[in-house]
């Protein structure tokens, strides 16, 4: 199916959160990803956004959770360069309704040329750069 799959934050923060019904459909897709032998990546952004919240409640488990599972998934990260800044300028250019942070991850899957971006925001879908592979469609 895909052979390099991008994880945005939002998956990465159910799954590890438990939050249904999406853990369940993150751990499924990551599952099949897994058996097609795809590799994962995400960036340095997810993790400023997933770990907000365990540092703000001074949850460390939930820190020393979030980078097993990169390290045991052998998940990939893309850093922000240059590059990928100047990347997500052009998509927030072309789309301008594209936050910050979400274009910065697009850039980052683009430049590490992934297949696929699995996300759980909608308004993602418009980008054709890159593609989007939405938590809420049937056809994952």
């Amino acid at each position: 199916m895909y052979k390099r799959i991008f994880l945005d934050s939002n998956p990465i923060i159910y799954l590890l959160e438990n939050q249904q019904p999406y853990s369940d459909r993150v751990l499924s897709f990551i599952v099949q990803g897994l058996d097609d032998g795809a590799e994962f990546y995400t960036s340095t952004i997810t993790d400023a956004e997933f770990l907000v919240r365990p540092y703000r409640i001074e949850d460390f488990d939930a820190v020393k959770t979030y980078r097993d599972f990169l390290s045991k998934l052998n998940i990939l990260k893309c850093f922000v360069t240059e590059q990928i800044a100047d990347k997500a300028a052009r998509i927030r250019a072309k789309y301008p309704g594209i936050k910050l942070g979400d274009s910065i991850q697009l850039a980052a899957s683009i430049d590490c040329a992934c297949d696929c971006f699995y996300t759980n925001d909608s308004q993602l879908k418009q980008v054709v750069e890159v593609n989007v592979v939405y938590m809420g469609d049937n056809s994952q």
